[in-house]
């Protein structure tokens, strides 16, 4: 009993680990998050156009949705409204639409207003920036943008009034940004740069503001009445803006960009020498530039060229990865694991009766028909392509596996014998196909194993274990000192050998399913696939999991 509890024990460790054990391939792209904000929302109007009953916080809404709208269309743009339209019951202050861009870490904010004066003679637009010039990315950067804007307005009939900074009048030191400047006088742009602390801030000089523009599109009244009168007209403005950001910041549309490279395998096992090709899809379809960029990160291992032909070069496990020439933040990796070539034969053997059959293994990756199998003397013994041997007549063959295309290849002597008069050997109980005993129970002794070979005449029977009968027991029948015949033994989800089922086997294959060590040896990765689906899966751990937690019993067979 103790026993057992220290197995589930452990068995629900290691089913903890590997629920925890992440994918190795997933693969973050970086966006550039815009933030609009619509000026003004809610009770707060903005400016009025009282002769053609236009309110500011209408019209800046829809421009924004329009200028939402336009930059969606392009690859890795990720748009976040500050608000999509308020109750007229209520606010959104000042604050808080700068803070929707610094806790967003936005790459740029635009903030889209329409201008007011007393006056109808006034027109034309404007754009704010921060008098900020601590980085590029303040001052700088977002008077380039606003200049093109004003550019791309100007398209529309619109006069150009300038990129301008504004700064507070306030001389008091909550005014100031951390490196001392004056702040701006428009709070959206203060607290995108600073936060919305009421002292100075966080150090602008290491980045940590937001590029900002505010951007006053024209007058909502007097001549400028006429850009804006339709829907249409505050989609051209919205466009305007969306172009000069689109031009800026080199945005290509989604449908021109490749946004996911699709390889046909995402882990395959390779050999020394092998060569293989890896066949590669993108999407889109409509992408201008599918060329792929190949890399290894381990050229010991495996190359790649830049056609996705990978070669082998030595053992061990690297990386491959196609990367979208036209976009490398677009990638997909495959996991390669290369080995040596094996090519000895396993079970050795070296034994068999006239008209018995036994099957060899060899353990090899390669599972193409580049294997071959052959007697050197069919008379005596003959093998087929899957390496099961069939005894013909007294003597002695040569049994040789090959992989001609690699220059393998292993031999084992085989001796077919001949009962003699008297002599019988009888397996009972126990079920024997081709020199593979199989179906006894786990934790078999080796009395009460031997019990259930029957030899008569001048025969004997050695078994190779002085305790427990498990995967991989040889048994001998012996005539003196001459082997007549062998076997190997085999237990279904014993993989070590013990002749238990126990944690130790479901560790090794966890450890295979997840690529941490392989199961060496053919018949050991024949046991390990508990439920015969020609395959080690999670199923047989969970079938091995719940014959030790004695949930139900693995099938002996």
């Amino acid at each position: 009993m103790k026993r057992k509890i220290i197995s589930s024990i452990i068995i629900l460790i290691l089913i903890y680990v590997t629920l925890g054990i992440k994918p190795i391939n997933a693969e973050s792209i970086k966006t550039m998050k815009i933030v609009i904000d619509p000026g003004h929302g809610g009770y707060e109007t903005g400016a009025i156009n009282y002769d053609d009953g236009v309110l500011e916080k209408d019209i800046t809404l829809k421009t924004s949705r329009y200028l939402k709208e336009y930059l969606e269309d392009y690859y890795g743009v990720q748009i976040i409204m500050t608000h999509n339209g308020l109750d007229n019951n209520t606010e959104m202050s000042i604050v808080d639409r700068g803070m929707v861009a610094r806790n967003n870490n936005a790459d740029l904010l635009m903030c889209l207003h329409f201008n007011s004066s007393t006056s109808n003679e006034l027109h034309g637009a404007e754009v704010f920036v921060t008098n900020n010039k601590s980085c590029y990315k303040y001052n700088e950067e977002s008077t380039e943008v606003g200049n093109l804007i004003l550019s791309n307005l100007s398209k529309l009939g619109i006069y150009n009034r300038g990129v301008k900074t504004k700064l507070c009048n306030d001389e008091g030191p909550k005014w100031e940004y951390s490196d001392g400047s004056k702040a701006d006088y428009y709070g959206i742009i203060r607290y995108a740069m600073k936060g919305n602390s009421e002292d100075r801030g966080l150090d602008i000089t290491k980045g940590v503001g937001i590029t900002s523009i505010l951007v006053e599109h024209c007058f909502i009244k007097g001549e400028d009445v006429k850009f804006i009168n339709t829907d249409a007209k505050l989609k051209q403005l919205a466009e305007a803006d969306g172009k000069a950001i689109v031009d800026h910041y080199g945005l290509k549309l989604k449908k021109d960009v490749v946004s996911e490279v699709i390889l046909n395998a995402k882990n395959i096992d390779m050999i020394v020498g092998e060569e293989r090709k890896i066949n590669v899809s993108v999407n889109p379809t409509t992408a201008q530039n599918k060329k792929i960029n190949w890399t290894s990160s381990n050229s010991k291992v495996a190359v790649v060229d830049q056609n996705g032909n990978i070669t082998a070069i030595g053992a061990g496990k690297t990386v491959i990865t196609a990367i979208a020439d036209g976009n490398d933040r677009v990638l997909s990796r495959l996991n390669v694991t290369v080995k040596d070539i094996d090519i000895s034969i396993q079970n050795g053997n070296s034994s068999m009766l006239v008209n018995g059959t036994m099957q060899f293994y060899t353990d090899t990756q390669v599972t193409d028909s580049s294997i071959s199998w052959k007697s050197s003397d069919e008379s005596i013994a003959i093998v087929d392509q899957n390496g099961l041997v069939k005894g013909v007549k007294e003597g002695t063959a040569n049994i040789t596996v090959s992989l001609e295309k690699y220059n393998r290849k292993d031999t084992i002597t085989l001796k077919v014998n001949k009962l003699r008069e008297g002599e019988k050997i009888e397996i009972i109980n126990y079920k024997e196909k081709d020199g593979v005993i199989s179906n006894f129970e786990r934790e078999t002794l080796k009395n009460s194993f031997e019990k259930n070979i029957k030899v008569s005449g001048n025969l004997k029977v050695k078994v190779n274990t002085d305790k427990i009968i498990g995967t991989n027991t040889r048994v001998e029948i012996l005539r003196e000192n001459e082997v007549v015949q062998t076997y190997i033994c085999k237990l279904y989800g014993d993989i070590n050998g013990d002749g238990k089922i126990s944690a130790m086997d479901y560790m090794l294959i966890k450890n295979k399913i997840m690529e941490v060590k392989d199961i060496t040896g053919t018949i050991e990765k024949d046991v390990a696939d508990v439920n015969k689906d020609g395959k080690i899966s999670s199923l047989d751990y969970m079938l091995i999991k719940n014959d030790i937690l004695d949930v139900k019993k693995i099938s002996i067979r």
